[in-house]
């Protein structure tokens, strides 16, 4: 009877693991973008909704998505309501130490066209992604472009790291005003983070241990300059430090994958791959990783190829954080 039992019970473990195995890497389409520049931005709030923003329609609908269960459900996309009526380029979504949730995105010169140069503008949240404060703007030259693609990093309550393409700046949003970053030295359109250690790293493939006036070069850092508004960095609480990879020719490329540090982004060499559907992947992709928790990641993207069931999609997976670790060398 005993032995019957613990058969029983081996079984019922097995069926569990291998639901939960299931579930780990099952992406969830969570719309249907009809094209142009998509690119998602994705946070967390400190009670667990998940939010996204992308562009469904180029320049002219940016929708808002959210989640209360991990991003195993989504609900229906609605427009961001201050982008309503003018034209836009995608930007990212930051959680703040206070709970509230940070939406920085681009803006023509003009409103209600596209006339060069960008800017950045941004709006906050105390209702997890429901409703939006009155737009207000970064510093700005306007004879020079400015764009946000990547989440800013709160150095304290009124210091913001914001990774701009002309320049990373400091800005302090209760008084409006900002100052370079470190050294001054412009990084491109790439993302900034700072670890747990206070090193920061650059996507520019540069990292810094006294709060960016001097950098030293990564050897074999992934190639995040090229395109750097199209690739993510990322650095979990644990430390783990996580950089986007697509691999394989043509605009998308054939594979997603993170390149992985666990040395404070001193090296760069295990990788775990998490989209190959075998085919040239649809769109840039352009991956945006979320921690969910301590012991999950979720990360958004799109594929719009046709050839996929259902066509056209922007997915979300969840990814356990023990895969990551454990993840090697190919």
């Amino acid at each position: 009877m005993l032995r019957t039992m613990i058969a029983l019970w081996l079984v019922i473990c097995g069926m569990l693991l291998r639901d939960a195995r299931a579930d780990e890497l099952q992406p969830v389409r969570i719309a249907k973008p009809a094209g142009g520049h998509i690119h998602p931005a994705v946070c967390i709030s400190p009670k667990g909704t998940l939010v996204v923003i992308y562009g469904q329609v180029n320049h002219r609908d940016l929708r808002l998505t959210r989640s209360v269960d991990g991003g195993r459900k989504w609900s229906e996309t609605v427009p961001f309501e201050h982008t309503v009526q003018k034209t836009y380029y995608p930007g990212s979504l930051t959680t703040l130490r206070d709970g509230r949730l940070l939406h920085a995105w681009n803006r023509w010169s003009e409103d209600t066209n596209e006339k060069e140069p960008r800017s950045v503008l941004y709006s906050l949240s105390s209702d997890e992604g429901a409703t939006w404060t009155v737009p207000q703007p970064f510093p700005r030259d306007p004879k020079v472009m400015s764009v946000i693609r990547h989440p800013i990093v709160e150095l304290s309550a009124n210091k913001w790291l914001a990774g701009l393409s002309d320049r990373p700046l400091i800005f302090n949003p209760t008084t409006g005003d900002a100052t370079d970053f470190g050294d001054g030295r412009k990084h491109g359109l790439v993302p900034i983070v700072r670890t747990p250690k206070g090193t920061f790293i650059s996507g520019a493939g540069l990292r810094s241990t006294d709060d960016g006036q001097t950098w030293q070069a990564i050897p074999k850092f992934p190639n995040l300059k090229e395109q750097g508004w199209r690739h993510e960095l990322v650095c979990l609480s644990n430390g783990l430090l996580l950089a986007s990879e697509i691999l394989g020719p043509g605009v998308g490329g054939e594979r997603i994958r993170y390149v992985i540090s666990r040395d404070d982004g001193l090296t760069w060499s295990d990788t775990f791959e998490y989209h190959n559907p075998g085919r040239p992947i649809g769109g840039r992709a352009c991956p945006r990783t979320v921690e969910l928790d301590a012991q999950t990641v979720g990360v958004v993207y799109y594929d719009v190829s046709e050839d996929q069931p259902g066509g056209p999609g922007m997915f979300f997976l969840r990814i356990p954080v023990a895969r990551l670790a454990a993840a090697a060398n190919p």
